[in-house]
């Protein structure tokens, strides 16, 4: 018996807790007076909340129908939660109040990303990302992504320039016209800021899924800018398995 009570009380304690953060957060806005406002209140203020918006409203729902309220401070509990619902809440509630950093969390580091230079040779970077399984290399100069180069970048060039001998020196500098972001005709290339969430990124991926040309790979820098230098970037794979 003591361990259903400690379900509910762990579950009314993660309530409590998610419920007096909110309020923190929202001040003393009178359109925030219910925790359901207050869920909602906090879901346009932040991707996280509304990654779990309709989670945390169904929660309010077992929370009002696990305890009975009485007086200004007094209840009573009078069901009891099961463990895996206490074990879902409390996980979101960490990530609510503790939003996951993309650059943290998904996010490959330049210095462990494979980049190029403008002096790189295309020959040997394109037998190192077919040995290595890489869909993309960023183009650096001077710490700062000037192009991607990718499958698509080399097949645009043969399709202007005929057959090419590529052990005759080639390099990314011949082939920056088909690098460059705007060059990539099916796919886009994004940046974020180091602060944004690993749900503001999967709100980017969700926003581009019925487009034209489809989201591959997002850039992190300080603020979200082409011209600063890169931190990291993550792929639509390291999103797609942190969505599932």
């Amino acid at each position: 018996m003591s361990e259903v009570r400690s379900n509910a009380d762990r579950f009314i304690s993660a309530y409590n807790q998610l419920d007096e953060y909110m309020r923190q957060n929202l001040g003393s806005d009178r359109r925030n007076t219910t925790y359901y406002h207050r869920v909602h209140g906090m879901a346009e203020r932040s991707a996280t909340f509304r990654k779990h918006k309709e989670l945390l409203h169904s929660f309010g729902e077992l929370r009002n129908a696990i305890v009975h309220d009485f007086g200004r401070n007094g209840m009573q509990i009078i069901a009891e939660p099961h463990l895996e619902q206490v074990k879902i809440y409390e996980k979101i509630l960490m990530e609510v109040m503790n939003p996951p950093n993309a650059l943290d969390k998904l996010a490959v580091k330049t210095k462990d990303i494979y980049t190029l230079e403008p002096g790189y040779e295309v020959l040997k970077a394109m037998k190192i990302m077919a040995r290595e399984n890489y869909s993309y290399a960023p183009v650096l100069y001077n710490d700062q992504l000037v192009g991607v180069f990718s499958e698509e970048s080399i097949f645009d060039y043969l399709k202007d320039h005929g057959s090419v001998d590529l052990t005759k020196g080639l390099i990314m500098k011949d082939v920056e016209e088909y690098t460059k972001l705007e060059a990539h005709r099916s796919e886009v290339f994004q940046f974020a800021s180091r602060h944004e969430t690993v749900a503001d990124l999967e709100e980017r991926l969700k926003k581009t899924r019925d487009q034209r040309r489809r989201m591959e790979v997002v850039f992190i820098t300080e603020k979200g800018k082409p011209f600063e230098k890169l931190l990291g970037m993550v792929t639509i794979w390291d999103l797609a398995s942190e969505m599932v």
